[in-house]
Protein backbone atom coordinates (compact mmCIF):
# COMPACT_ATOMS: atom_id res chain seq x y z
CA UNK A 1 0.00 0.00 0.00
CA UNK A 2 1.49 3.16 -1.11
CA UNK A 3 0.56 6.97 0.56
CA UNK A 4 0.49 9.50 -1.74
CA UNK A 5 2.45 12.77 -0.98
CA UNK A 6 -0.38 14.62 0.46
CA UNK A 7 -0.89 11.80 2.80
CA UNK A 8 2.54 11.56 3.71
CA UNK A 9 3.20 14.94 4.99
CA UNK A 10 -0.18 14.79 6.79
CA UNK A 11 0.70 11.66 8.61
CA UNK A 12 4.27 13.26 9.58
CA UNK A 13 2.30 16.41 10.89
CA UNK A 14 -0.25 14.19 13.26
CA UNK A 15 2.56 12.22 14.65
CA UNK A 16 4.88 15.31 15.15
CA UNK A 17 2.51 16.75 16.91
CA UNK A 18 1.60 13.61 18.62
CA UNK A 19 4.94 13.74 19.93
CA UNK A 20 5.58 17.04 20.94
CA UNK A 21 2.09 16.68 22.90
CA UNK A 22 3.59 13.93 24.59
CA UNK A 23 6.93 16.08 25.55
CA UNK A 24 4.83 18.72 27.36
CA UNK A 25 2.80 16.27 29.06
CA UNK A 26 6.02 14.60 30.39
CA UNK A 27 6.90 18.05 31.24
CA UNK A 28 3.98 18.92 32.55
CA UNK A 29 4.00 15.87 35.00
CA UNK A 30 7.56 16.37 36.18
CA UNK A 31 6.81 20.04 36.89
CA UNK A 32 3.78 18.69 39.31
CA UNK A 33 5.94 15.99 41.07
CA UNK A 34 8.36 18.66 41.19
CA UNK A 35 5.84 20.97 43.10
CA UNK A 36 4.30 18.31 45.05
CA UNK A 37 8.17 17.48 46.50
CA UNK A 38 8.21 21.02 47.24
CA UNK A 39 4.68 21.44 48.96
CA UNK A 40 5.39 17.93 50.81
CA UNK A 41 9.19 19.29 52.47
CA UNK A 42 7.32 22.24 53.07
CA UNK A 43 4.62 20.50 55.27
CA UNK A 44 7.94 18.66 56.63
CA UNK A 45 9.35 21.60 57.57
CA UNK A 46 6.36 23.04 59.14
CA UNK A 47 5.48 19.84 60.98
CA UNK A 48 9.02 20.20 62.55
CA UNK A 49 8.97 23.44 63.78
CA UNK A 50 5.06 22.61 65.41
CA UNK A 51 5.51 22.51 69.02
CA UNK A 52 3.78 19.25 69.19
CA UNK A 53 3.48 19.95 72.71
CA UNK A 54 -0.31 19.50 74.18
CA UNK A 55 -2.23 21.93 75.36
CA UNK A 56 -2.78 21.98 79.38
CA UNK A 57 -5.20 23.68 80.94
CA UNK A 58 -3.54 25.80 84.24
CA UNK A 59 -5.47 27.33 86.82
CA UNK A 60 -6.76 30.98 86.33
CA UNK A 61 -5.13 33.04 89.24
CA UNK A 62 -6.80 36.30 90.55
CA UNK A 63 -5.44 38.26 92.68
CA UNK A 64 -7.77 39.49 94.49
CA UNK A 65 -9.24 35.66 94.80
CA UNK A 66 -6.28 34.68 95.37
CA UNK A 67 -5.81 36.94 98.20
CA UNK A 68 -7.15 34.70 101.29
CA UNK A 69 -5.51 31.70 99.65
CA UNK A 70 -2.44 30.41 101.67
CA UNK A 71 0.98 30.13 99.36
CA UNK A 72 2.39 26.72 98.86
CA UNK A 73 5.10 28.26 98.09
CA UNK A 74 5.71 30.40 101.03
CA UNK A 75 3.97 28.79 103.92
CA UNK A 76 5.39 25.90 106.55
CA UNK A 77 3.97 22.42 106.99
CA UNK A 78 1.90 23.34 110.19
CA UNK A 79 -0.42 25.53 108.43
CA UNK A 80 -0.94 22.75 105.16
CA UNK A 81 -2.07 20.08 107.56
CA UNK A 82 -4.45 23.15 108.32
CA UNK A 83 -6.16 22.98 104.77
CA UNK A 84 -9.43 21.15 105.17
CA UNK A 85 -9.34 18.72 101.91
CA UNK A 86 -5.98 17.33 102.92
CA UNK A 87 -4.92 14.44 105.56
CA UNK A 88 -1.74 14.97 106.97
CA UNK A 89 0.11 12.52 105.16
CA UNK A 90 -0.78 13.74 101.68
CA UNK A 91 0.10 17.29 103.43
CA UNK A 92 3.60 16.22 104.18
CA UNK A 93 3.94 14.75 100.56
CA UNK A 94 3.08 18.44 98.79
CA UNK A 95 5.44 19.82 101.42
CA UNK A 96 8.06 17.87 100.71
CA UNK A 97 7.30 18.08 96.65
CA UNK A 98 7.81 22.14 97.00
CA UNK A 99 10.62 22.15 99.31
CA UNK A 100 12.61 19.66 96.76
CA UNK A 101 11.56 21.56 93.74
CA UNK A 102 12.09 25.09 95.93
CA UNK A 103 8.80 26.17 94.62
CA UNK A 104 5.93 25.43 91.85
CA UNK A 105 4.44 27.57 89.21
CA UNK A 106 1.05 26.19 88.97
CA UNK A 107 -0.90 23.82 91.26
CA UNK A 108 -1.18 20.82 88.51
CA UNK A 109 2.38 20.10 89.24
CA UNK A 110 1.04 18.82 92.58
CA UNK A 111 -0.34 15.83 90.49
CA UNK A 112 3.14 14.14 90.31
CA UNK A 113 2.46 13.21 93.92
CA UNK A 114 1.59 9.66 94.47
CA UNK A 115 -2.36 9.91 96.20
CA UNK A 116 -3.09 13.27 94.56
CA UNK A 117 -6.27 13.32 91.81
CA UNK A 118 -7.42 15.89 89.72
CA UNK A 119 -10.53 16.27 92.56
CA UNK A 120 -8.11 16.47 95.32
CA UNK A 121 -6.68 19.43 93.43
CA UNK A 122 -9.55 20.77 92.30
CA UNK A 123 -10.75 21.18 96.29
CA UNK A 124 -7.46 22.43 97.34
CA UNK A 125 -7.39 25.09 94.90
CA UNK A 126 -10.83 26.42 96.95
CA UNK A 127 -7.43 27.08 100.19
CA UNK A 128 -4.86 27.55 97.92
CA UNK A 129 -2.38 29.02 95.39
CA UNK A 130 1.09 29.41 94.05
CA UNK A 131 0.94 33.38 93.52
CA UNK A 132 0.15 35.77 95.84
CA UNK A 133 -1.92 34.87 98.93
CA UNK A 134 -0.62 34.74 102.23
CA UNK A 135 1.92 32.66 104.22
CA UNK A 136 -0.29 31.26 106.75
CA UNK A 137 1.47 30.42 110.00
CA UNK A 138 4.31 31.01 108.84
CA UNK A 139 4.08 34.59 108.76
CA UNK A 140 2.64 35.00 111.98
CA UNK A 141 4.48 34.84 115.76
CA UNK A 142 8.15 35.25 116.79
CA UNK A 143 10.84 34.40 114.24
CA UNK A 144 12.45 30.96 114.88
CA UNK A 145 15.77 31.65 116.41
CA UNK A 146 18.42 29.41 114.26
CA UNK A 147 20.92 29.19 118.28
CA UNK A 148 17.62 27.74 119.85
CA UNK A 149 15.54 25.61 117.57
CA UNK A 150 16.10 22.04 116.70
CA UNK A 151 16.24 19.38 113.38
CA UNK A 152 12.57 18.91 113.60
CA UNK A 153 10.90 22.72 113.98
CA UNK A 154 13.51 23.49 111.37
CA UNK A 155 12.54 20.87 108.37
CA UNK A 156 8.94 22.43 108.91
CA UNK A 157 9.95 25.29 107.42
CA UNK A 158 9.40 26.05 103.36
CA UNK A 159 12.81 25.05 101.42
CA UNK A 160 13.59 22.60 104.03
CA UNK A 161 13.53 19.08 104.66
CA UNK A 162 14.73 17.27 107.77
CA UNK A 163 18.38 16.06 106.13
CA UNK A 164 18.90 19.98 105.68
CA UNK A 165 18.03 21.12 109.05
CA UNK A 166 19.72 18.33 110.75
CA UNK A 167 22.82 20.14 108.48
CA UNK A 168 22.05 23.13 110.10
CA UNK A 169 22.19 22.44 113.64
CA UNK A 170 25.18 20.62 113.14
CA UNK A 171 26.69 23.75 111.81
CA UNK A 172 25.34 25.56 114.99
CA UNK A 173 27.12 22.66 117.32
CA UNK A 174 29.83 22.87 115.46
CA UNK A 175 30.81 26.46 115.45
CA UNK A 176 29.94 27.35 119.17
CA UNK A 177 26.41 28.66 117.41
CA UNK A 178 25.53 31.47 115.04
CA UNK A 179 26.78 34.84 114.71
CA UNK A 180 24.73 35.76 111.59
CA UNK A 181 22.69 34.64 109.76
CA UNK A 182 25.05 35.04 106.71
CA UNK A 183 26.51 31.73 108.08
CA UNK A 184 23.50 29.77 106.08
CA UNK A 185 25.48 30.53 103.03
CA UNK A 186 28.85 28.38 103.83
CA UNK A 187 26.01 25.51 104.74
CA UNK A 188 26.66 22.44 102.19
CA UNK A 189 23.10 21.70 100.69
CA UNK A 190 21.81 25.33 101.35
CA UNK A 191 21.52 26.72 98.10
CA UNK A 192 19.99 31.11 97.25
CA UNK A 193 16.95 30.11 96.61
CA UNK A 194 16.48 27.70 99.38
CA UNK A 195 17.91 30.09 102.06
CA UNK A 196 15.47 32.94 100.50
CA UNK A 197 12.29 30.57 100.69
CA UNK A 198 12.58 31.08 104.99
CA UNK A 199 15.20 33.49 105.83
CA UNK A 200 12.64 35.65 106.80
CA UNK A 201 11.13 33.28 109.10
CA UNK A 202 14.48 32.52 111.19
CA UNK A 203 16.97 34.57 113.00
CA UNK A 204 20.07 34.74 115.06
CA UNK A 205 20.04 35.73 118.82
Amino acid sequence: MKFTKVEKITFSVLFSTFVFSLMILIVKISNLNYTNNLVKKEIDLIAKLTDKTPNVKTFYYNENESRNKLNLNKTNLASIKEIPCLNPSLAKKIFNFISKKEKISDLKELLEIKGMTHKKLKELDKYATVVGGHAGKASFGDKINLNYTNAKELSELQGLNLNIAEKIIEFRNSNGGFHSINELYVIPGLTSDKISSFIDKVEVK
